[in-house]
Formats: structure tokens, C-alpha cells, sequence
């Protein structure tokens, strides 16, 4: 018999762990959307004729968004799935595609932050403190999201989820649903499939075979994956009924003249366009890549992957006319390799630190920072990073890291 004021049972501590893990969940991602929501406030066209005020490549999208199978220019055209996403919804709903548009980039960029949040403390296993951090550098970097909420009719917030999503699982070793995210990406946007060919080559690195099961599965896996967009291709010009050939450029003109016309538009400011998209992180990403080649070798994950993309990247700035948009596509791994960077600064004054630096780098893209001063703050960012690593001898290491 119970008196009924009997003390509970004590909760263990299987179950106190997760729900201790959820409750920071939670408050991570009110802190991730908070930030998010005070970007897409601050640079969204938040007006019921929002597209009126759309330029570039966005005009096409919302043309495409409009009527499915639109006949606009070449390559837009073919890169159909946030506009028919965008199409149905508005089918679906009845609400405006303006407010969709605007609706689809806020939601699909916050998702993009989430992810990267969980990557980064699941999969980088860094700290939680890290991979909060790092994921506000992600939803602040300029060229990621607050320029797409500024031309919210684009392609590239869904473009950036799902490179994220594929890198987890490129770096996860789940071949099947890794090469569905890399079909799905290119009826989003053909360069998804740049990534297919990271899986066998990173399947390379760690048997050193060629003949090893996963470098062939990943081959077939590419192949399977260009023959898919191939037929994508095929299929979206008999349902446009325009012609948009393979090798050709914007406008369908050549893809020499393309080239040509691309890597003459920014030819007196492309080094400073290229740093412009992650500012003194570069220089901190170039240290992270030279200290994991020194720890592990030339063929660690982290390290393959980022001179791998920054190639294609280059490849890319051939035919683009946006070096900003084109190289922050590498975003998830020049701020994940920053976060592992600073991941061992464990003490209160250098977790101080990482925050100032991550608060100079959020108010560099954020534009809070006066033209004349920016050089200033770039170089205190610098010499804040440097104090950080050399300093060992006067700041505190504290307490080795625990499993969360």
C-alpha cells in the first residue's frame, strides 16, 4: 500500500543523457532559427511584389516557377526543382509565389544551418560550443545566406542543403542514399554531380586499390548517377522544347565565348572577390588543411574532399560570372575545418577567444564593418587566431573533451 507522497524513482542515467541532449538540441536550434530569422529580416525583400525587385539568374527561376517548363536561358532552364517545388506548393496553397519563394529559401537555408550543426557536432564529434558556433558562421557567411535571402528566387539554398546532406553521407560511407541526394541535386542544379566522383576517390584513400569493392561501386555509382542526369537532360528538352545542348553557354552561345566572357568580368578584383567570400577564415582553413596533413597524412577525408571541390570550384569560376557564388559552395568544409581547428581551445578565456573570432567574422559578412576598417579587422582576426594556437604556454588548456 502506497501513501501516495513516496519520492519518484531516481531517473538514471540512461535516460537523464538524452533527454539532457534534447534540451540542448532544442536550444541550439531556437538559437540557430533566431539568428536565421534576424538575416532573413534584415535583407529579404519582405514585399507582396517581392520578384519585382529580383535580378540575375532569379528572374529566370521565378519565370520557371510561373510555368513549369518555361523556355528561359540556357542553364537555368534545366535546373527545375526548387521552381517546381515552388509551382506546386502555389498550386497546392494558392498562396503567392512570392511569399512561397520567400518561405521556401528562409525554411531550406535554416535546414541548411541545422545540418551543418549536426554534422559538425555528430559527425566531427567537436564540441558543442564549436559546432554552435560554427554553424552561426555558416548562417552569416554572406555569400551562403544572406544574399540569398536578399535574391530569394534562386536555386542555391536548396543547391547548398543538398551538398551538405551528401558530404555526410560521402563521409558516412552510405553509397545508395548518397547517390540518390546526387540524382535528386542535379535536377536542382548540374554541378550536384561534381560531387559523385569523391566517393571512389575517397574509397581510393583508404584501401589504395583500385580493384577495392567501394572504389567500384562508387564508380558504377557515378556512372549511374550521369547516366541518370543525362536522361534528366533528354527528357527536360522534349518537355521544353527548346534546345539546351551539352557544351554550351548561357544563352546557348558557345561555351568558349562563355568562358571568355566569364573570366573577363572581375578580372581587376578576383583576388579580392575570392576573399571576400570567407575573409581570414581562408587563411585559418589553409592552417586546418596543413595540420591534418601533418596529423594524418595527405589522404584524410576532410582534406581529399576540400582540395577536390576547390578545384572544381575553379573549374567552375571558368563559366561563372559570380566568384563568390561559385566558391561558397565550399562553405561546410572551410567552416567545418576552422571549427576542427579550434576545437581544442577548451578553457573559458580561449573559448572567449573562438567567440570573438567568430563575432569578427559574422560582423565582416554581415557588412557592420566600415570599407576602411575592414583590412583592420581582418588582420585583428589574424593575430587573434595566432595568439590562440601559439599561446599555449600562458592560456589553459582545461579539461580533456568527453563524449556527449
Amino acid at each position: 500500500m502506497t501513501t501516495g507522497i513516496e519520492p519518484s524513482a531516481p531517473v538514471s542515467r540512461k535516460t537523464a543523457a538524452p533527454r539532457s541532449a534534447a534540451v540542448r538540441r532544442a536550444a541550439v536550434y531556437l538559437t540557430l532559427a533566431t539568428a536565421s530569422l534576424i538575416n532573413f529580416i534584415s535583407y529579404a525583400p519582405l514585399d507582396v511584389r517581392a520578384h519585382e525587385k529580383a535580378w540575375g539568374d532569379a528572374l529566370n527561376y521565378y519565370a520557371m516557377s510561373e510555368h513549369t517548363g518555361a523556355q528561359v536561358d540556357n542553364p537555368f532552364a534545366l535546373r527545375m526543382l526548387s521552381p517546381w517545388l515552388v509551382h506546386l506548393a502555389n498550386k497546392v496553397t494558392g498562396l503567392s509565389l512570392d511569399v512561397l519563394w520567400l518561405g521556401f529559401t528562409a525554411v531550406v537555408t535554416l535546414a541548411c544551418t541545422v545540418v551543418f550543426f549536426e554534422f559538425c557536432w555528430r559527425h566531427l564529434n567537436l564540441h558543442l560550443f564549436t559546432s554552435v558556433l560554427a554553424a552561426i558562421a555558416l548562417s552569416c557567411t554572406f555569400w551562403y545566406a544572406p544574399y540569398a535571402f536578399s535574391n530569394p528566387f534562386l536555386v542555391d539554398p536548396l543547391n547548398n542543403l543538398l551538398y551538405l546532406l551528401a558530404l555526410w553521407l560521402l563521409f558516412k560511407r552510405k553509397l545508395l542514399l548518397f547517390t540518390l541526394v546526387i540524382i535528386v541535386g542535379t535536377i536542382n542544379k548540374e554541378t550536384t554531380l561534381l560531387l559523385a566522383p569523391l566517393y571512389p576517390l575517397l574509397a581510393w584513400t583508404r584501401s589504395r586499390s583500385l580493384r577495392d569493392r567501394q572504389v567500384l561501386f562508387g564508380v558504377l555509382a557515378t556512372a549511374v548517377a550521369a547516366l541518370a542526369y543525362a536522361g534528366f537532360r533528354l527528357w527536360a528538352q522534349n518537355f521544353i522544347g527548346g534546345s539546351y545542348s551539352f557544351g554550351s553557354g548561357q544563352g546557348n552561345q558557345s561555351l568558349a565565348s562563355n568562358i571568355v566572357f566569364a573570366l573577363s568580368s572581375n578580372k581587376r578584383s578576383e583576388h579580392a572577390a575570392l576573399f571576400d567570400t570567407f575573409h581570414f577564415f581562408w587563411i585559418i582553413f589553409g592552417y586546418g588543411l596543413y595540420r591534418l596533413y601533418r596529423q594524418r597524412g595527405p589522404l584524410n577525408p576532410l582534406l581529399v574532399s576540400s582540395v577536390y571541390l576547390a578545384l572544381c570550384c575553379l573549374a567552375g569560376r571558368m563559366v561563372a560570372t559570380d566568384t563568390q557564388r561559385v566558391f561558397v559552395m565550399l562553405a561546410p568544409l572551410v567552416i567545418g575545418v576552422v571549427a576542427v581547428t579550434l576545437d581544442n581551445q577548451r578553457s573559458d578565456i580561449r573559448r572567449f577567444l573562438v567567440g570573438v573570432l567568430a563575432f569578427l567574422y559574422v560582423a565582416l559578412n554581415l557588412r557592420l564593418v566600415p570599407d576602411d576598417t575592414k583590412f583592420l579587422v581582418e588582420i585583428g582576426g589574424l593575430i587573434l587566431f595566432a595568439a590562440l594556437i601559439y599561446s599555449q604556454s600562458w592560456l589553459p588548456r582545461g579539461r580533456p573533451k568527453t563524449a556527449v
